[in-house]
């Protein structure tokens, strides 16, 4: 099992650096945040581990949840006011929470 969780981790590492790693992507606007958790080698991984992110931030009584799943290279994997959140709370208008995507499979 070790070779396995190691090779599993060096995959995930080189999918990580070359931006093709899957990334779970919550906004909330209260806070006004955004966060990346990962990085996963699979969408069904990522897909998987989600719902536990959701809940942690629900029990944190964070508001205005949206969410994807998507690959992606972040810098930072939180974000205080991110712009898309500011712009959209500044328009009256705060992004709206998706749909719950079950794991492919």
């Amino acid at each position: 099992m070790r070779f396995k969780d190691s090779f599993r981790e060096l995959f995930t590492s080189v999918l990580e650096r070359v931006g093709l790693a899957w990334w779970v992507k919550i906004r909330t606007t209260r806070p006004a945040c955004e966060y990346y958790f990962g990085p996963f080698a699979t969408r069904e991984e990522a897909a998987t581990a989600q719902p536990g992110y959701l809940e942690d931030l629900l029990g944190e009584q964070a508001e205005g949840i949206t969410w994807e799943i998507c690959q992606a290279r972040p810098q930072t994997l939180t974000l205080e006011d991110p712009p898309e959140v500011a712009s959209a709370l500044a328009n009256g208008h705060p992004p709206r929470p998706q749909e719950p995507q079950l794991p492919l499979g």
